[in-house]
């Protein structure tokens, strides 16, 4: 029996403590060379957790815009580190298979739409609301779907309260931490020395008691609705083979396979 314990780790960035516009994640904008060194730390800290679970192996998905984001140099030497896109269909879970024991998403933010929220999102501003059977997802929901697909439970996610609620409402005995809440446009944050402290103790104890979690699945049948915030979007999406349009800004694919699912979204979206 082999003793490896393989952990994978998403990490976005808009849920870093402090972050709180956009500037502070766009390359070359203000503020995102000092916050892409805390979104660094914070991967640190839940490696460091991962590994005091006795975590034999760590990669980590730079899952954010340019997926360039993360300080190799600075990224703890125990982890390894998946950055760009690769042009395949598994986008912020790239290297996701069922080999892994646990996954942990760091740096997560809310929905579109989704009141008292940070830079609220899902995956684009082109899109209003991603379904599936019915469910309205983040991007967390989304990515634990992918984890699912291959028998992997999402352990833990960190980012804004709200992020965290709605993953404590998909996913059955996850373990969060908010490092900040929203008020108005504006944001109340941990500082991100404690920010850390609790996220390594998160990911530690999240680990340690990963049998109590359960891969996320919707299926065995899956319908995936997008609802862009533009008409044209959904009348070009509606062409790729088995989808349909449900109304002026929606499409919808239906599948028992949920990797045609991510096919169908990877080149619709």
């Amino acid at each position: 029996m082999s003793n490896e314990l393989k952990v994978y780790i998403s990490v976005d960035m808009e849920g870093i403590t402090g972050v709180t516009r956009f500037d502070d994640v766009d390359r070359g904008k203000a503020g995102y060379e000092y916050f892409r060194q805390v979104m660094t730390r914070e991967t640190n800290a839940a490696i460091e957790g991962a590994l005091a679970a006795g975590a034999t192996h760590v990669l980590v998905r730079d899952a954010h815009d340019s997926a360039c984001n993360l300080l190799p140099e600075e990224l703890h030497p125990e982890a390894v580190l998946v950055s760009n896109w690769s042009g395949g269909i598994y986008g912020m879970m790239e290297c996701i298979d069922s080999s892994f024991a646990a996954a942990v998403f760091i740096g997560n933010h809310a929905k579109a739409n989704t009141p008292h929220a940070i830079l609220k999102h899902t995956m684009s501003l082109g899109i209003s609301d991603l379904r599936v059977n019915g469910v309205s997802l983040s991007e967390a929901g989304w990515n634990a779907l992918t984890a699912g697909y291959h028998g992997v439970p999402v352990v833990f996610v960190s980012g804004d309260k709200a992020v965290c609620e709605h993953c404590q409402c998909l996913f059955p005995h996850v373990r969060t931490v908010a490092v900040k809440e929203a008020v108005g446009v504006a944001s109340i944050n941990l500082h991100p020395t404690k920010a850390r402290e609790l996220i390594r103790a998160g990911v530690e104890q999240a680990v340690r008691e990963r049998a109590r979690c359960r891969p996320f699945t919707l299926g065995p049948s899956y319908c995936v609705e997008i609802e862009f915030s533009k008409e044209e979007k959904a009348y070009r999406g509606q062409w790729y083979p088995g989808a349909e349009r449900v109304n002026d800004r929606t499409v919808c694919f239906r599948s028992t396979d949920f990797l045609a699912c991510l096919r169908f979204f990877d080149f619709v979206s």
